[in-house]
């Protein structure tokens, strides 16, 4: 049987319409390269508020280099042991102002874009200890709690309190100076005010290695 020309012609159009209607990607490329983007997106960072402190473990990416985020710890000297930069300041930090310095250092001289993502992978339960002695009524090492702002008054209270003979008034702390001699600083704190009065304003916020000591009051005989 023949098949007229215009009849043929027309069953050509029609396969090859077919043809490139079975073969087209069902998802555009821009579409497929998203996705890759997504499944590499990284955890979010914190609001910024939480500050990092030495023994902290945190989850670090740059989105350019399409790698899996590495764990960080934050050593004892305060530092992030950071890819292709070293040792990098950390401690006291939030993830944000983190982010921001090591991307500027990254661009600097190594990256012409980075987007670095750090984020809190788990907390340390202490950022070290204070040590109280003298006139209170469990005398020793005190840890600091990482999640709060550790104070002279806190650090008494987790000492037992004030025993009787203590001299609330002339509570000393004695701090190593941050210039790395054998320098010290030492301030001396009204307790009392603290607590009978409301005076949190005098309430000093303590570091690890500081050292609390509650004198006896003087009497005269």
């Amino acid at each position: 049987m023949r098949i007229p020309i215009n009849a043929l012609a027309f069953l050509i159009v029609s396969w090859a319409f077919t043809g490139v209607v079975l073969t087209a990607d069902p998802q555009p490329p821009a579409t497929n390269a998203i996705s890759h983007l997504a499944r590499l997106t990284p955890l979010k960072s914190p609001d910024g508020q939480y500050r990092l402190a030495m023994g902290d473990r945190v989850s670090y990416r740059v989105i350019e280099d399409k790698e899996e985020a590495k764990s960080l710890v934050v050593t004892d000297s305060g530092e992030l042991d950071v890819p292709y930069l070293g040792r990098v300041k950390a401690v006291d930090k939030t993830c944000k102002q983190l982010e921001r310095e090591v991307k500027d250092a990254l661009e600097k001289d190594l990256y012409y874009h980075a987007t670095v993502i750090v984020a809190v992978d788990q907390l340390n339960k202490k950022r070290g200890s204070v040590y109280v002695v003298g006139q209170v009524r469990t005398a020793g090492a005190v840890d600091i709690p990482s999640d709060e702002a550790f104070t002279l008054s806190k650090a008494i209270l987790k000492a037992g309190g004030f025993a009787d003979l203590a001299d609330k008034k002339r509570v000393r702390i004695t701090r190593q100076s941050d210039s790395g001699d054998s320098s010290k600083k030492l301030f001396v704190v009204d307790v009392s005010a603290i607590f009978e009065k409301g005076k949190t304003e005098t309430d000093i916020r303590l570091e690890p290695g500081d050292l609390v000591f509650v004198p006896s009051r003087a009497f005269n005989f």
